[in-house]
């Protein structure tokens, strides 16, 4: 009797361990077909000096087509940290291409906002001789999805005869409803 009593006890003392893994690759692997969509990058260099890579958010950073003036606006608001900054950008049409303001003046555009508050600038592009502003766009997907390109200008700043130079500016924006 004692001894069934010993077996019947080793046996409910191995029943936890019944599903116990040895190692055996039984384990769920990761997935490794999916990839991590990138965060879009809007960024630009101001002056050559101070470079604003602004944090993704797809409700402040947007592309829309209007059918009324045949345009896209790029409008892109956001933080680098706790600099501020935003731009607009405007072209003709709704497909990819490059656009510069001496051979389209009534389409490209630009302004540029930096700081907050009282040290906050508006700067924007102006027709004066030898100065340029160049928008390429790369890429022009459907509605919801993305508008992409690099820009870069001389600029003036709203009100004074300070100038500036934007470099190295890109943009990858959601594409929203047009207009």
């Amino acid at each position: 009797m004692k001894k069934i009593l010993f077996i019947s006890l080793l046996a409910l003392a191995a029943i936890p361990f019944q599903n116990c893994n040895d190692g055996g690759g039984d384990d769920p692997q990761p997935d490794t077909t999916k990839t991590t969509k990138p965060k879009p990058v809007n960024t630009f260099k101001f002056n050559g000096i101070t470079t604003y890579n602004l944090t993704w958010d797809s409700t402040t950073m947007v592309g829309q087509y209007r059918s009324t003036t045949d345009q896209t606006t790029i409008t892109v608001t956001g933080f680098d940290g706790s600099k501020y900054a935003e731009f607009e950008l405007k072209f003709p049409g709704n497909k990819i291409g490059s656009f510069k303001h001496s051979t389209n003046p009534d389409y490209v555009n630009i302004s540029i906002a930096t700081g907050s508050g009282v040290t906050r600038k508006e700067y924007e592009f102006t027709t004066q001789p030898n100065k340029e502003m160049t928008i390429n766009v790369t890429k022009y997907d459907p509605i919801l999805g993305r508008i992409k390109g690099t820009f870069s200008g001389d600029l003036q700043e709203a009100g004074s005869l300070a100038t500036a130079t934007i470099s190295a500016g890109a943009f990858e924006v959601l594409r929203i409803e047009d207009q």
